[in-house]
């Protein structure tokens, strides 16, 4: 069996609520896929959350859960503000 670890940042919502973002990494042995479900399935529990995976599944020991997504303050992409810093 392997480890799986968790990074959970807060975000700010529209109504003044907050969500969640969760990275779930699965290291050591084990399969990353069952262990990870498990781990994502037993976090959400019957709250609605969108979980974000691999489309290839060439790296599946990486999940993303965020909550209320629909909530989130949003605003037009603009290159010069939104960009990962170097």
């Amino acid at each position: 069996m392997g480890k799986v670890k968790i990074q959970e940042s807060t975000i700010n919502l529209k109504q003044g609520g907050k969500g969640k973002v969760a990275i779930f990494l699965h290291s050591g042995e084990g399969d990353p896929v069952i262990e990870l479900d498990a781990a994502v399935n037993k976090y959400v529990g019957h709250e609605q959350a969108s979980q974000f995976i691999d489309i290839n599944m060439d790296n599946p020991w990486v999940t993303v859960v965020i909550s209320h997504i629909n909530e989130m303050t949003q605003e037009d992409f603009n290159p010069l503000k939104h960009h990962l810093p170097i």
